[in-house]
């Protein structure tokens, strides 16, 4: 037997007895935080001008992602209720 042969066996031993020991199972609670993420502030702007200033095309993009904002923010705060026993999941 040499010497690297004997070195990798001992290594292996070690390892196989130190992981004998670690047998049980520990469980860490996660609790998400109860409260809604800040409500999206958004400016207050005549949107008449700013229609003008963008255009038709671009305005409608605008408000598509600024709806998509909102939502994203009620999606959370409905996610957070359910999560923290306020109100009921969908069935």
């Amino acid at each position: 037997m040499n010497i690297k042969s004997v070195l990798l066996a001992s290594a292996l031993l070690v390892v196989l007895g130190a992981s004998s020991g670690c047998t049980t199972t520990e469980y860490v609670e996660v609790r998400p935080e109860c409260h809604a993420p800040a409500v999206p502030y958004l400016p207050d702007i005549d949107r008449g001008q700013l229609w003008d200033h963008l255009g038709d095309q671009r305005y409608r993009e605008l408000e598509s992602y600024i709806d998509g904002i909102w939502s994203y923010a009620d999606e959370q705060a409905a996610m957070l209720g359910v999560l923290c026993g306020k109100e009921k999941a969908p069935q």
